[in-house]
């Protein structure tokens, strides 16, 4: 009887060593009591790279990282695994060939009926793609954070631009003419004070349509972009005192509302920035189409960008709002924007994006 009972378990160790051969997903092993390996699967050779006659005796530390074993890890982790019975825990690994994997890894203790131990059962995952994902969840997360910051901080700088407009242009011809009306209602000098408060309702009049145009421009809508920017360019040339010349291609089409929008905002950043940092006293635009897309492209005669943050523009990474937001704008429509810049010989932003489905417009879209 005894001997019948001997042959099957026997037969069972045999069949559960077979399964266990079988499991091409995990890593499954046995350690001795001071971790040395004494068993070895399929899956194990697939995930780690040794065959069983080449891992079979050698200690368990060898799958660790150099940084692991320097910090005596392994003999922790065993340590660890006696006392607990079990652990479960997450960490980079090495295999044969050098190269590091993401593990997910339990340990168990194993011990005969006496509590002597008797060695460890080893389960190892390999959760890289898992880990990936992960790392590109939080990556998205963080770019998400930034563009949220970054928006915020537009939001805050379209803000200040406006009302520090409506201080230095509106708010002081308003001040003037309250002076006028108030000189105008002692009685002297009436019609030369009556002509001064008209003249100051009317640059206030432009004023206020000029902002509420820069805003959101009716005529964008009305007549596309080519008109828009070209009413645009009339007025930025006359406030900065920049020659510019405007070339566009005569079958420039019509183009879908959100990419007409978001070219014009190129245009007014591009060109605010030629204003502000390039000290270029000369700029060109223009509208045309190339290999089935739509290219706006503004370039100045300036000093340029400095090699650094021209880097990081074109990695995505540019720390100005301004062309962060051109950026953003190109990116959500399909398209890309480039910024080129050669030492002392100014720069050029091009904007393109692909003209088709969506990107250009129908009347019905036009005047909805």
């Amino acid at each position: 009887m005894s001997g019948s009972n001997d042959k099957s378990n026997a037969e069972r160790a045999e069949q559960f060593r077979v399964l266990v051969d079988a499991v091409q997903d995990y890593a499954i092993f046995m350690l001795g009591p001071q971790g040395h390996v004494t068993s070895w699967n399929s899956g194990a050779q697939r995930i780690k790279g040794y065959t069983a006659d080449e891992i079979i005796g050698s200690h368990f530390s060898r799958f660790y990282t150099e940084e692991d074993r320097l910090n005596h890890k392994p003999d922790r982790i065993l340590d660890l695994a006696a006392q607990l019975g079990r652990i479960e825990q997450e960490g980079w690994r090495v295999r044969k060939d050098g190269s590091r994997f993401w593990a997910n890894v339990t340990l168990t203790a194993i011990r005969d009926h006496e509590g002597k131990l008797l060695g460890f059962g080893k389960v190892t995952r390999d959760f890289s793609e898992r880990r990936k994902m992960e790392d590109r969840l939080h990556e998205s997360e963080r770019s998400l954070r930034e563009l949220s910051l970054h928006l915020l901080r537009s939001q805050d700088e379209e803000r200040r631009r406006i009302g520090r407009d409506l201080h230095d242009s509106l708010g002081q011809y308003l001040a003037a003419l309250k002076m006028h009306l108030e000189l105008l209602g002692r009685g002297r000098s009436a019609e030369q004070h009556l002509a001064e408060a008209i003249r100051l309702t009317d640059e206030s009049i432009k004023e206020v349509r000029t902002l509420s145009y820069l805003l959101h421009p009716p005529l964008l809508e009305e007549s596309g972009l080519a008109s828009a920017a070209q009413w645009y360019l009339d007025g930025f040339s006359s406030r900065s005192q920049i020659d510019i010349k405007f070339e566009k291609a005569p079958d420039f089409p019509r183009l879908s509302r959100d990419l007409e929008l978001a070219m014009f905002r190129i245009l007014q950043e591009a060109l605010t920035n030629v204003h502000r940092h390039s000290g270029s006293r000369t700029a060109r635009v223009r509208l045309f189409t190339a290999d089935d897309a739509a290219v706006l492209e503004i370039s100045d005669d300036g000093r340029g960008i400095a090699p650094e943050v021209l880097d990081q523009v074109r990695n995505e990474r540019a720390p100005g709002i301004g062309l962060r937001g051109m950026t953003e704008r190109m990116h959500q429509l399909g398209g890309e924007l480039q910024v080129q810049s050669v030492g002392r010989n100014g720069t050029t932003v091009t904007a393109m994006a692909p003209l088709g489905r969506g990107a250009v417009s129908s009347p019905e879209e036009r005047f909805a």
